[in-house]
Protein backbone atom coordinates (compact mmCIF):
# COMPACT_ATOMS: atom_id res chain seq x y z
CA UNK A 1 0.00 0.00 0.00
CA UNK A 2 2.87 2.36 0.89
CA UNK A 3 4.57 1.68 -2.44
CA UNK A 4 1.32 2.43 -4.30
CA UNK A 5 0.84 5.69 -2.39
CA UNK A 6 4.40 6.73 -3.14
CA UNK A 7 3.89 5.93 -6.82
CA UNK A 8 0.75 8.09 -6.95
CA UNK A 9 2.57 10.99 -5.25
CA UNK A 10 5.42 10.79 -7.77
CA UNK A 11 2.97 10.60 -10.67
CA UNK A 12 1.01 13.61 -9.37
CA UNK A 13 4.19 15.62 -8.94
CA UNK A 14 5.23 14.79 -12.51
CA UNK A 15 1.88 15.93 -13.92
CA UNK A 16 1.87 19.17 -11.93
CA UNK A 17 5.37 20.11 -13.02
CA UNK A 18 4.99 19.26 -16.71
CA UNK A 19 1.32 19.88 -17.61
CA UNK A 20 1.19 23.71 -17.27
CA UNK A 21 4.22 24.20 -19.51
CA UNK A 22 2.69 21.93 -22.15
CA UNK A 23 -0.54 23.92 -22.07
CA UNK A 24 1.32 27.20 -22.37
CA UNK A 25 3.37 25.87 -25.27
CA UNK A 26 0.16 24.83 -27.00
CA UNK A 27 -1.33 28.29 -26.52
CA UNK A 28 1.84 29.83 -27.93
CA UNK A 29 1.91 27.80 -31.13
CA UNK A 30 -0.03 28.42 -34.30
CA UNK A 31 0.47 26.63 -37.58
CA UNK A 32 0.34 29.99 -39.40
CA UNK A 33 2.79 31.79 -37.10
CA UNK A 34 6.55 31.16 -37.29
CA UNK A 35 8.21 29.97 -34.07
CA UNK A 36 9.99 33.31 -33.59
CA UNK A 37 6.74 35.03 -32.58
CA UNK A 38 6.01 35.95 -28.98
CA UNK A 39 2.30 36.65 -29.56
CA UNK A 40 -0.53 34.62 -31.00
CA UNK A 41 -4.15 35.60 -31.44
CA UNK A 42 -7.31 34.74 -33.37
CA UNK A 43 -9.16 34.45 -30.07
CA UNK A 44 -10.69 36.66 -27.39
CA UNK A 45 -7.45 36.44 -25.40
CA UNK A 46 -3.86 36.32 -26.62
CA UNK A 47 -0.81 35.10 -24.72
CA UNK A 48 2.18 37.43 -24.72
CA UNK A 49 5.65 36.22 -23.68
CA UNK A 50 7.45 39.01 -21.83
CA UNK A 51 10.85 39.83 -23.32
CA UNK A 52 13.90 41.31 -21.60
CA UNK A 53 13.41 45.03 -20.98
CA UNK A 54 9.63 44.96 -21.56
CA UNK A 55 7.40 47.23 -19.49
CA UNK A 56 3.61 47.22 -19.27
CA UNK A 57 3.39 50.70 -20.77
CA UNK A 58 5.64 49.76 -23.71
CA UNK A 59 3.71 46.54 -24.40
CA UNK A 60 0.40 48.43 -24.27
CA UNK A 61 1.72 51.22 -26.55
CA UNK A 62 3.10 48.82 -29.16
CA UNK A 63 -0.23 46.99 -29.34
CA UNK A 64 -2.43 50.07 -29.26
CA UNK A 65 -3.99 48.98 -25.95
CA UNK A 66 -4.65 50.53 -22.57
CA UNK A 67 -2.13 49.49 -19.91
CA UNK A 68 -4.92 49.44 -17.30
CA UNK A 69 -6.78 46.78 -19.30
CA UNK A 70 -3.71 44.54 -19.39
CA UNK A 71 -3.22 45.05 -15.65
CA UNK A 72 -6.85 44.14 -14.93
CA UNK A 73 -6.71 40.98 -17.05
CA UNK A 74 -3.60 39.79 -15.19
CA UNK A 75 -4.48 40.95 -11.65
CA UNK A 76 -1.55 43.36 -11.60
CA UNK A 77 -1.15 46.46 -9.45
CA UNK A 78 0.41 49.77 -10.44
CA UNK A 79 3.69 48.78 -8.76
CA UNK A 80 3.73 45.20 -10.09
CA UNK A 81 6.91 44.03 -11.80
CA UNK A 82 6.76 41.82 -14.90
CA UNK A 83 9.59 39.39 -15.56
CA UNK A 84 11.26 38.03 -18.68
CA UNK A 85 9.65 34.71 -19.61
CA UNK A 86 6.35 35.56 -17.95
CA UNK A 87 3.12 35.19 -19.94
CA UNK A 88 0.48 37.94 -19.96
CA UNK A 89 -3.12 37.74 -21.12
CA UNK A 90 -3.73 40.34 -23.84
CA UNK A 91 -7.12 41.29 -25.37
CA UNK A 92 -7.51 39.47 -28.67
CA UNK A 93 -8.33 41.33 -31.86
CA UNK A 94 -7.93 38.59 -34.46
CA UNK A 95 -4.53 39.99 -35.42
CA UNK A 96 -1.11 38.43 -35.14
CA UNK A 97 1.89 40.39 -33.93
CA UNK A 98 5.48 39.89 -34.98
CA UNK A 99 8.51 41.07 -33.02
CA UNK A 100 11.13 42.44 -35.44
CA UNK A 101 14.46 40.59 -35.45
CA UNK A 102 17.83 41.93 -36.59
CA UNK A 103 18.11 42.07 -40.37
CA UNK A 104 14.37 41.85 -41.03
CA UNK A 105 12.53 44.20 -43.39
CA UNK A 106 8.85 44.82 -44.11
CA UNK A 107 9.29 42.98 -47.41
CA UNK A 108 10.80 39.93 -45.69
CA UNK A 109 8.07 39.87 -43.02
CA UNK A 110 5.36 40.21 -45.68
CA UNK A 111 6.76 37.17 -47.53
CA UNK A 112 7.02 35.24 -44.27
CA UNK A 113 3.29 35.64 -43.59
CA UNK A 114 2.17 35.50 -47.22
CA UNK A 115 0.61 38.97 -47.27
CA UNK A 116 1.39 41.77 -49.69
CA UNK A 117 3.80 44.54 -48.74
CA UNK A 118 1.01 47.12 -49.20
CA UNK A 119 -1.23 45.17 -46.82
CA UNK A 120 1.47 45.03 -44.17
CA UNK A 121 2.23 48.76 -44.44
CA UNK A 122 -1.49 49.65 -44.34
CA UNK A 123 -1.91 47.62 -41.12
CA UNK A 124 0.99 49.43 -39.42
CA UNK A 125 0.36 53.13 -39.90
CA UNK A 126 2.14 53.81 -36.59
CA UNK A 127 5.41 53.11 -38.43
CA UNK A 128 6.40 56.38 -40.10
CA UNK A 129 9.27 54.91 -42.10
CA UNK A 130 8.60 51.30 -43.17
CA UNK A 131 12.14 50.93 -44.47
CA UNK A 132 13.63 51.54 -41.01
CA UNK A 133 12.37 48.95 -38.52
CA UNK A 134 13.60 48.84 -34.94
CA UNK A 135 14.69 45.50 -33.50
CA UNK A 136 12.06 44.44 -30.97
CA UNK A 137 9.33 46.54 -32.56
CA UNK A 138 5.90 44.89 -32.76
CA UNK A 139 4.40 44.55 -36.26
CA UNK A 140 0.72 43.80 -36.82
CA UNK A 141 0.19 40.96 -39.27
CA UNK A 142 -3.11 41.36 -41.12
CA UNK A 143 -5.31 38.45 -42.10
CA UNK A 144 -5.15 37.98 -45.89
CA UNK A 145 -8.96 37.98 -46.00
CA UNK A 146 -9.72 40.49 -43.28
CA UNK A 147 -7.65 43.54 -44.13
CA UNK A 148 -9.04 46.97 -44.77
CA UNK A 149 -6.93 48.24 -47.64
CA UNK A 150 -6.05 51.89 -48.18
CA UNK A 151 -8.43 51.99 -51.14
CA UNK A 152 -11.31 50.89 -48.90
CA UNK A 153 -10.30 53.47 -46.31
CA UNK A 154 -10.34 56.38 -48.73
CA UNK A 155 -13.17 58.93 -48.65
CA UNK A 156 -15.70 59.12 -51.44
CA UNK A 157 -14.85 60.69 -54.77
CA UNK A 158 -16.92 63.68 -53.71
CA UNK A 159 -13.85 64.90 -51.82
CA UNK A 160 -11.73 65.13 -54.98
CA UNK A 161 -10.46 68.69 -55.41
CA UNK A 162 -11.51 69.58 -51.87
CA UNK A 163 -8.24 71.21 -50.85
CA UNK A 164 -6.48 74.32 -52.12
CA UNK A 165 -2.72 74.30 -52.62
CA UNK A 166 -1.02 75.46 -49.39
CA UNK A 167 1.92 76.91 -51.38
CA UNK A 168 2.92 77.11 -55.02
CA UNK A 169 6.24 75.69 -56.17
CA UNK A 170 7.99 72.77 -57.82
CA UNK A 171 7.09 69.31 -56.52
CA UNK A 172 10.45 67.77 -55.68
CA UNK A 173 9.09 64.51 -54.26
CA UNK A 174 5.72 62.88 -54.84
CA UNK A 175 3.59 60.48 -52.82
CA UNK A 176 4.73 56.85 -52.77
CA UNK A 177 7.92 54.80 -52.73
CA UNK A 178 11.25 56.52 -53.21
CA UNK A 179 14.69 54.95 -52.69
CA UNK A 180 13.32 52.12 -50.56
CA UNK A 181 11.10 54.16 -48.27
CA UNK A 182 7.51 55.30 -48.50
CA UNK A 183 6.89 59.05 -48.77
CA UNK A 184 3.54 59.94 -47.23
CA UNK A 185 2.99 63.34 -48.83
CA UNK A 186 4.19 65.94 -51.32
CA UNK A 187 7.39 67.97 -51.02
CA UNK A 188 6.90 71.40 -52.57
CA UNK A 189 10.04 73.51 -52.94
CA UNK A 190 9.74 77.14 -51.77
CA UNK A 191 12.05 79.77 -50.40
CA UNK A 192 12.37 80.12 -46.63
CA UNK A 193 9.67 82.37 -45.23
CA UNK A 194 7.06 81.65 -47.91
CA UNK A 195 3.57 81.81 -46.29
CA UNK A 196 1.91 78.40 -45.85
CA UNK A 197 -1.88 78.61 -46.10
CA UNK A 198 -4.54 76.26 -44.72
CA UNK A 199 -5.77 74.03 -47.53
CA UNK A 200 -9.26 73.99 -46.00
CA UNK A 201 -11.02 75.39 -42.94
CA UNK A 202 -10.70 73.41 -39.72
CA UNK A 203 -9.28 73.22 -36.20
CA UNK A 204 -5.58 73.04 -35.39
CA UNK A 205 -4.98 69.81 -33.48
CA UNK A 206 -1.18 70.07 -33.37
CA UNK A 207 1.30 72.91 -33.55
CA UNK A 208 4.80 72.07 -32.45
CA UNK A 209 7.87 70.06 -33.40
CA UNK A 210 8.24 66.45 -34.52
CA UNK A 211 11.54 64.55 -34.77
CA UNK A 212 11.52 64.07 -38.55
CA UNK A 213 9.06 66.73 -39.67
CA UNK A 214 10.47 69.59 -37.61
CA UNK A 215 8.01 72.39 -36.89
CA UNK A 216 4.63 71.01 -37.91
CA UNK A 217 0.98 72.09 -38.03
CA UNK A 218 -1.88 69.58 -38.29
CA UNK A 219 -5.44 70.72 -39.05
CA UNK A 220 -8.52 68.53 -38.62
CA UNK A 221 -11.41 69.19 -41.01
CA UNK A 222 -15.14 68.54 -40.60
CA UNK A 223 -15.05 65.55 -42.99
CA UNK A 224 -12.67 63.65 -40.71
CA UNK A 225 -9.63 64.33 -42.87
CA UNK A 226 -6.47 65.98 -41.55
CA UNK A 227 -3.84 68.02 -43.37
CA UNK A 228 -0.24 68.20 -42.19
CA UNK A 229 2.27 70.96 -42.95
CA UNK A 230 5.89 70.22 -42.01
CA UNK A 231 9.47 71.60 -42.01
CA UNK A 232 8.18 75.08 -41.14
CA UNK A 233 10.51 77.83 -40.00
CA UNK A 234 7.70 79.23 -37.83
CA UNK A 235 4.22 78.06 -36.86
CA UNK A 236 1.70 80.91 -36.90
CA UNK A 237 -1.19 79.12 -35.14
CA UNK A 238 -1.75 77.23 -31.88
CA UNK A 239 -3.50 73.95 -31.05
CA UNK A 240 -7.25 74.43 -30.58
CA UNK A 241 -7.39 77.44 -32.88
CA UNK A 242 -9.97 77.55 -35.67
CA UNK A 243 -8.59 78.55 -39.05
CA UNK A 244 -10.15 79.55 -42.33
CA UNK A 245 -9.28 78.26 -45.75
CA UNK A 246 -6.35 80.26 -47.14
CA UNK A 247 -5.31 81.60 -43.73
CA UNK A 248 -1.53 81.79 -43.17
CA UNK A 249 -0.68 79.08 -40.64
CA UNK A 250 3.11 78.80 -40.98
CA UNK A 251 6.22 79.90 -42.90
CA UNK A 252 8.29 77.55 -45.06
CA UNK A 253 11.58 76.46 -43.51
CA UNK A 254 14.18 73.71 -43.24
CA UNK A 255 13.45 72.28 -39.78
CA UNK A 256 13.49 68.52 -39.20
CA UNK A 257 15.10 66.11 -41.64
CA UNK A 258 15.34 67.92 -44.95
CA UNK A 259 17.92 68.73 -47.62
CA UNK A 260 16.53 72.14 -48.53
CA UNK A 261 13.66 74.57 -47.95
CA UNK A 262 10.30 73.06 -48.84
CA UNK A 263 6.86 72.26 -47.46
CA UNK A 264 5.92 68.67 -46.76
CA UNK A 265 2.13 68.51 -47.28
CA UNK A 266 0.27 65.40 -46.17
CA UNK A 267 -3.38 64.26 -45.98
CA UNK A 268 -4.48 61.74 -43.34
CA UNK A 269 -7.80 59.89 -43.20
CA UNK A 270 -8.89 57.05 -40.90
CA UNK A 271 -5.31 56.33 -39.86
CA UNK A 272 -4.08 56.20 -43.46
CA UNK A 273 -2.29 58.68 -45.68
CA UNK A 274 -3.76 59.70 -49.03
CA UNK A 275 -2.15 60.93 -52.22
CA UNK A 276 -2.59 64.73 -51.98
CA UNK A 277 -2.57 65.12 -55.78
CA UNK A 278 -5.97 63.42 -55.92
CA UNK A 279 -7.53 65.91 -53.48
CA UNK A 280 -5.92 69.20 -54.49
CA UNK A 281 -7.57 71.53 -56.97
Amino acid sequence: MAKRTMLLVILAAFVLTTWPSSVIAGWSEDSFVPSMLSVTSDSLVRRYLVQKGDTLSEIARSMGLDAGMIMAMNNLEADSVILEGQYLDIPGDRQRLHRVKAGESMWKIARMYQVSLDQLIAANTQIKNPSLLRVGEMIKIPSPSGLTTPAMAQPSRGFRGLFAWPVFGKITSGYGWRKGEFHHGLDIACSVGTPVRAAQAGVVVFSGSKSVYGKTVIIRHTNGMETLYAHNSKNMVKAGQEVKKGQVIALVGVTGRTTGPHLHFQINYNGETLNPIEYLR
